[in-house]
């Protein structure tokens, strides 16, 4: 049984009772994988957390192609608990009570838990009901907290004995905060993402060379959310700082939307920069390919870790990137140092980030044969360090599936739901 948070990427799919997954890759592809393996038998419950999205409200059950049986737990914001901090507690006892009553039913070898739930994973675990697999999707400055504090609930919940806890090496931490956050003797993995290259369309690097490259100059891309921590806004303020000392020196692009797009319009908009730095909006996935391979310089400037899928595809594409140092404070990207040698990228300062990128983007315009070193060092260490995604999820199901092997005391599973 895999209880999963509903990502955003999966509302409207399910909200029209089809499987149409975008984004969280590392969700998506894992329940395919166990949907399709001929030894397992899935049952996949999907957790409304979202208090804006009004389609799940009331629960659900269908069956979906391919993953089969599937449940929705549903969520409906109460303004009058939430005035006593009391609604997201019921919440999750809600969500508990549903999926003990589906344990009852379909009764799991192993039951899997996204880091949303885990207060339930962690109530499951300390009954004993199933073998217990904790997936954290990464690590959050909130995860931070409970791991330096050392007591509390959450803490109380995070050192439950799970049977496995596997995180995501993305750079947020997991080296320094995992030991502090999960009981020592739960065995842990951390894994880094997969990657599918992708031949870029050749139509769409031609649109996009007419529509954006007509000038000549270096083409710089920011590709993520547009939200405080992706680090959009500095992009910005650093491009426009060196457009002011070098005006019409490069072209950026910002390619995702969010919460902050109209703070950013309005600020290029102020700065007269319309015509150097544009924002495209959301495109689809399989486009992104074809934006890498028209950038010069790609950057990264994620405060929470900078081994997330778009940088580890700007990897494997063999770009020229520029992305944050590591912070010695919070541990984040301490991982990214070990895995991605100097050579390979060109790293910037956390302090008076934007001021640090216009004059990193400047040495590069200085020297443009840089630009090209750091784009052969990169997709040299791509070959060498990252993995296909049926590979890396092939080791996450040989891990669940040995779990259940090695069960021996294991419950025959039901049939009944």
């Amino acid at each position: 049984m895999v209880v999963a948070r509903l990502f955003s990427g999966f509302a409207d799919g399910l909200a029209e009772g089809v499987w149409r997954p975008r984004g969280a890759p590392a969700a998506y592809r894992l329940l395919e994988a166990l949907a399709a393996d001929e030894d397992t038998e899935l049952l996949t419950v999907f957790a409304s957390k979202d208090e804006n999205d009004r389609r799940f409200c009331r629960g659900k059950s269908l069956h979906l192609q391919p993953l089969g049986r599937v449940v929705i737990l549903p969520w409906a914001r109460r303004p009058w608990l939430a005035a006593f901090r009391l609604d997201g507690k019921l919440r999750e006892l809600s969500h508990l009570l549903r999926c003990l009553w589906l344990w009852l039913r379909f009764r799991p070898h192993v039951t899997y838990f996204t880091n949303a739930s885990f207060p339930v994973a962690a109530i499951f675990a300390r009954l004993g009901l199933s073998l217990v697999v904790l997936r954290l999707l990464g690590l959050h400055p909130h995860q931070y907290k409970v791991a330096d504090a050392g007591s509390g609930l959450q803490h109380w919940f995070y050192q439950s004995p799970f049977d496995h806890v596997i995180c995501s090496l993305d750079g947020s931490g997991a080296d320094y905060y995992l030991p502090r956050l999960i009981a020592s003797e739960v065995p842990r993995s951390v894994l880094l993402n997969g990657v599918d290259p992708q031949p870029p369309d050749r139509q769409a690097v031609a649109r996009i060379n007419a529509e954006y490259g007509q000038s000549g100059v270096p083409m710089v891309l920011f590709v993520g959310r547009l939200e405080w921590n992706k680090g959009c806004r500095e992009f910005v303020e650093g491009v426009l700082e060196l457009l002011s000392r070098r005006p019409g020196s490069l072209r950026a692009v910002l390619v995702g939307d969010g919460s902050l797009h109209d703070e950013l319009a309005g600020s290029i908009a102020k700065a007269g920069a319309g015509n150097a730095v544009h924002l495209v909006g959301s495109v689809p996935h399989g486009e992104v390919a074809a934006w890498l391979e028209r950038a010069d310089v790609y950057v990264s400037l994620n405060h929470l870790g900078n081994l997330s899928n778009a940088n580890l595809e700007a990897i494997a594409a063999g770009k020229c990137m520029i992305i944050l140092d590591a912070d010695p404070q919070t541990h984040t990207d301490m991982e990214t140092v070990r895995l991605i040698p100097e050579s390979a990228v060109l790293r910037i300062g956390r302090e008076e980030m934007a001021g640090n990128l216009a004059r990193a983007l400047e040495s590069l315009l200085d020297a443009p044969e840089r630009i090209t070193s750091y784009a052969v060092a990169a997709e040299r260490l791509g070959e060498e360090l990252l993995q296909s995604w049926d590979r890396r999820i092939e080791t996450e199901v040989e891990l669940i599936c040995h779990l259940a092997r090695e069960d021996k005391a294991a419950p025959c599973r039901s049939t009944a739901l």
